[in-house]
């Protein structure tokens, strides 16, 4: 039981109308989202590279739209690709970087691989999102991101030597130097 009189009151919380209240769409929400892993691209595509050659890798920057319910309310949700990082396979430091890379002859994302071998490249996106509840036209930021990862299938890392040779390669039968 209380002894002490009764003060005057102060208000603790603007407060609101539940209704007015809006589900807030988590960083773990958003990781829960089928989000599909952006196509590797490797150039050139045949299987091997040469070593000491620039290995040129791009994706695409395509956003992806999910429509989704949270809390009984409806949501739409924008996830865009914001960093492509690269795992060249070969213990080189990874290639973190914005652009999704663009092909041959104009390209910006590469690797030189300088030793032998067998490989195999990881590309790893991080997306941001942003969300917009049914009834609301604000867009919200998503607290937190997403990852996926594609990987390719393993080529071999080669060097290839030229040699002069007395004939053409192409006349039967083939010179033995060939």
């Amino acid at each position: 039981m209380a002894t002490q009189d009764w003060g005057p009151w102060f208000q603790v919380d603007a407060g609101g109308c539940p209704a007015d209240l809006l589900p807030v769409f988590t960083g773990e929400d958003f990781r829960r989202l089928p989000l599909a892993s952006p196509v590797l691209r490797v150039q050139p595509d045949r299987g091997w590279v040469l070593v000491n050659k620039e290995t040129i890798v791009s994706t695409e920057r395509v956003e992806q739209t999910f429509r989704t319910e949270l809390l009984g309310r409806g949501i739409d949700v924008i996830a865009t690709p914001e960093t492509f990082t690269y795992d060249f396979g070969d213990g080189s430091r990874d290639l973190v970087t914005r652009s999704a890379g663009r092909p041959y002859p104009d390209h910006d994302t590469f690797h030189v691989y300088d030793e032998v071998g067998t490989v195999q490249i990881t590309l790893t996106t991080t997306w941001t999102g942003r969300y917009r509840v049914d009834g609301t036209t604000q867009w919200r930021e998503v607290v937190g991101t997403a990852q996926t990862s594609s990987t390719s299938a393993p080529f071999s890392v080669e060097e290839r030597r030229s040699h002069l040779v007395s004939g053409l390669c192409t006349d039967t039968p083939k010179p033995a130097d060939c």
